[in-house]
């Protein structure tokens, strides 16, 4: 039950920190568009990772909550190295954010 909290705090933390960065594109958009871009493709790919690992069997001797909790962690920085050559997603919010601002 405290991995599941720890897991929760660490991936309510990315959505804090991107809700900040939102509010950052608002008051100076050009500095800090395409880092916001970047950060949700980042949190795109460690969902899609989880996903994929929650996906294979559950079966194994190392299935426990120490074994989620680090695996978690590795997707989570792994997610951050994958992101930071991208995947192309980033190009694409970065478009929307800017569409967004010249409609509003």
């Amino acid at each position: 039950m405290n991995d599941n909290l720890l897991l929760f705090k660490t991936s309510n933390y990315n959505m804090q920190f991107i809700n900040e960065l939102k509010y950052q594109v608002r008051l100076n958009p050009k500095k800090y568009e395409l880092q916001t871009a970047r950060e949700v493709e980042g949190v795109f790919i460690q969902l899609l990772l989880k996903n994929m690992r929650n996906s294979l069997s559950k079966d194994n001797l190392l299935d426990n909550n120490q074994s989620r909790l680090y695996t978690d962690f590795y997707d989570q920085q792994l997610s951050q190295e994958i992101s930071k050559k991208g995947i192309g997603l980033s190009d694409i919010i970065l478009k929307q954010i800017q569409l967004q601002k010249n409609v509003i």
